[in-house]
């Protein structure tokens, strides 16, 4: 009979390109899961050419599911539009709580509730590529209009009224002064995710690491402003 596999207490996973930082028990919290079947020590896992263990699939959607076994609750963020696609992945990692959660009735969880006037949901994404981090936000066109009005922004996507799009932040701007802001605005810092997306270049035999940051601030309390 082969000998059981260790692993380390913290470990790096690499799922489509993104890396993520979990610990042992967080991804085998499930032990019914693929995930709790693949860490459990019986299974030969693959590994990419810097180490860490390597999974095939959407990495940007295995935030949501890393997340789940890390606090056994579903927070998406508003607007998220990829139930589908995530009940595909929850489907794929067999995480039974996670599965149940995404049932919950199809048309409730295909639209966003509305908000109440002055409430709502503004998600910042941090990218750092080659020392230079570029702010990105979402949310609803009001909101930002009126937390964001002396800043300079460029909308790329729209999805009736949520809006993204990139910040022109001068370079003495920290993320740390905008966070002020936002919490001058009334808002506060729900959660946090992040990691690296490598992408790779096998003409030339290299690969590039982008680091990102996500921040979901929330406004619970209508403001008298």
């Amino acid at each position: 009979m082969a000998s059981e596999r260790r692993f380390p207490h913290i470990m790096n996973l690499n799922v489509g390109g993104f890396v993520y930082t979990t610990t042992l028990n967080t991804i085998t919290r499930d032990p019914n899961s693929m995930l709790g079947r693949m860490f459990s020590g019986r299974q030969e896992i693959a590994k990419d050419s810097k180490g860490n263990y390597f999974i095939d699939r959407d990495g940007s959607l295995f935030r949501h599911v890393l997340n789940f076994l890390r606090t056994w609750e579903l927070c998406l963020p508003q607007p998220f539009d990829e139930f589908e696609q995530l009940r595909a992945e929850a489907d794929f990692y067999q995480v039974g709580d996670l599965i149940k959660a995404l049932q919950i009735p199809g048309e409730g969880r295909r639209k966003n509730p509305p908000s109440s006037d002055g409430l709502g949901v503004i998600i910042i994404f941090a990218k750092s590529d080659n020392g230079i981090t570029r702010l990105y936000l979402k949310g609803r066109e009001e909101l930002i209009k009126e937390v964001f009005e002396e800043y300079t922004y460029q909308f790329c996507k729209r999805n009736g009224q949520y809006i993204e799009g990139e910040f022109t932040v001068p370079p003495w701007t920290a993320k740390a002064r905008v966070f002020e802001h936002l919490c001058r605005h009334g808002f506060q810092l729900e959660g946090c995710n992040g990691g690296i997306n490598e992408v790779a270049y096998p003409q030339f035999g290299d690969y590039k690491a982008t680091e990102f940051q996500e921040y979901t601030f929330v406004r619970k309390n209508k403001l008298s402003l």
